[in-house]
């Protein structure tokens, strides 16, 4: 007999709060990082659950402010004769 749960080829999920434990935040944190396209979650349901590798990579992310590209359309520094 086999346990279906220990089937090595899904990824372990966790939920919001249990994201939001590991990553000392709070839940809605974890919905603001979701939304932003932080971290990326899957959705079951009305529920969010997300992989344990994106957790990690979330975490080893260096800190600041995610690189943007400028626009090359910006106005702000044009002067006008």
């Amino acid at each position: 007999m086999t346990d279906s749960g220990s089937n090595d080829d899904s990824p372990e999920l966790l939920s919001v709060a249990q994201t939001a434990k590991l990553l000392d935040v709070t839940r809605q944190r974890i919905h603001d990082l979701i939304k932003n396209g932080q971290i990326i979650a899957c959705k079951l349901g009305r529920y969010y659950y997300i992989e344990v590798a994106e957790v990690h990579r979330y975490k080893n992310q260096p800190p600041g402010k995610p690189y943007q590209p400028r626009s090359t359309n910006s106005q702000e520094n044009s002067i006008d004769y």
